[in-house]
Parts: structure tokens; C-alpha cells; sequence
């Protein structure tokens, strides 16, 4: 079977909920539709980003959108992580149809004290739902932070509605990230996450401020001098 073949009954297996961005050929052939909102991580926003000669690790990457991205743009090694070993199997068989160079992919858990590799530029997009939230991200905010020289990039919306989104679960979300980011109903992720690394990195949000609440906007962090 060749690669594409392969990677055709790989992902009709996965299906679509394992899929995050949608899936193309080396010839822009639609494999699969992805179920993220394309607003997420827009390729716009890291236009700005100099990616040349930086070694990158996309954390949680999928089938490799941002992986080949960052490569696409000058990066000098980049490495996908993802826990899912078929989405692992899928990039190693993607890059091949592509015949993309420069780009490894490894099935991790980037949170493992083994997971210990230093990057220039850290990616975790479109990584934080609903799901995480509840469990807790300060281990995953963590975990980037100690492997990072100099860029962290990561997404999230501005805020979730407690009544709509976390049901029930008032308690936990105070719990895990105080009262302080819970007003009016609303939990603020964005307002958590640069206040948590807010002592060692300076944030930039790189998203068009369209004031839309249900996107998730891409936050650039800059070690602090």
C-alpha cells in the first residue's frame, strides 16, 4: 500500500473527532475535513514570527499543520508531539506524500519529567477546551515554560461562560484558579494565563481584535530581558 492509501484508511479510522485541521495532498486534495474552527491559529497570525533557523516543538500537534508550518517558514528543526500514536503514524505518512524535510514526529506526553529538550519557539495551539480546563492547565502551562528559550505560542478564547460551558463545575474552576478570574459569570483564560506567566514573559496578542468571544486568540510570549 502506498503512502497515500495508507494515510487515506488511517484516517477514515481515526475519524473526525481525532482530526483537528483538515487533511491535504501534495497535491491540495482534501483527505479529510478537520473539526477545529479555522479561525484558530490563523496562519495570519504568524506572519510576523521569525521562524529562520529556530529549532520549534508544535506540543499536542495533530496531524502537523503547525509542524510544517513553522518548517515552511524557515525553522531549522521542529518536533510534533502528540499522545495519540495513529495521528503520530498519519505525520510520518503525511510528510512523505509532502517529502518534507527538517520535521520529527514523536508520540509523548510533554508533561513527563523524560520530556526534558530545550526549543527556541514552543507551540501549543488550539490544545485548551473545556475538558483541560476542568482537569487543570497549570501542569501543561508548566511543562511548556521549562522548555522553552525564547517564544511560547499558545491559543485560547478570552473567556468561557460558566453557566454555558462549565455547568456544575463552579467549584472545581474556582478551585484550580481562584476567584480572581471568575467574574460576572465568565472564566478568563487569557487573563489566567498571562497573569501566570506574566513574571518571566512578555505577552503580545498576535490575533485581530474582533472582538469575538467564541475564537480562540493566538498569545506571544517573549522572554522577558
Amino acid at each position: 500500500m502506498d503512502d497515500r492509501k495508507e494515510l487515506t484508511t488511517l484516517l477514515a479510522q481515526l475519524g473526525p473527532e481525532r482530526i483537528r485541521r483538515s487533511v491535504y495532498d501534495n497535491n491540495n486534495q482534501l483527505l479529510a475535513e478537520g473539526i477545529a474552527d479555522e479561525r484558530d491559529g490563523h496562519p495570519d497570525d504568524f506572519s510576523s514570527i521569525d521562524f529562520s533557523g529556530k529549532s520549534v516543538v508544535d506540543l499536542g500537534c495533530n496531524f502537523g499543520f503547525y509542524s510544517f508550518l513553522a518548517r515552511q517558514k524557515g525553522a531549522n528543526h521542529v518536533v510534533g508531539v502528540d499522545l495519540d500514536d495513529l495521528v503520530i503514524q498519519g505525520c510520518k505518512l503525511l510528510q512523505n506524500i509532502n517529502n518534507i524535510t527538517g520535521v520529527e514526529f514523536i508520540c509523548s506526553d510533554f508533561t513527563a519529567p523524560s520530556f526534558s529538550q530545550l526549543f527556541d519557539i514552543t507551540l501549543l495551539i488550539d490544545f485548551f477546551g473545556k475538558g483541560s480546563i476542568i482537569k487543570g492547565i497549570d501542569r501543561y502551562l508548566d511543562a511548556i515554560e521549562s522548555i522553552t528559550r525564547e517564544v511560547m505560542i499558545v491559543s485560547a478564547r478570552n473567556y468561557y461562560r460558566i453557566e454555558k460551558h462549565f455547568n456544575g463545575y463552579l467549584d472545581t474552576i474556582i478551585g484550580l484558579y481562584s476567584s480572581d478570574y471568575v467574574r460576572n459569570g465568565k472564566f478568563y483564560l487569557i487573563e489566567y494565563i498571562s497573569e501566570y506567566f506574566k513574571e518571566n514573559w512578555e505577552l503580545t496578542i498576535l490575533s485581530p481584535d474582533d472582538h469575538d468571544i467564541s475564537s480562540k486568540k493566538t498569545l506571544y510570549f517573549h522572554k522577558a530581558k
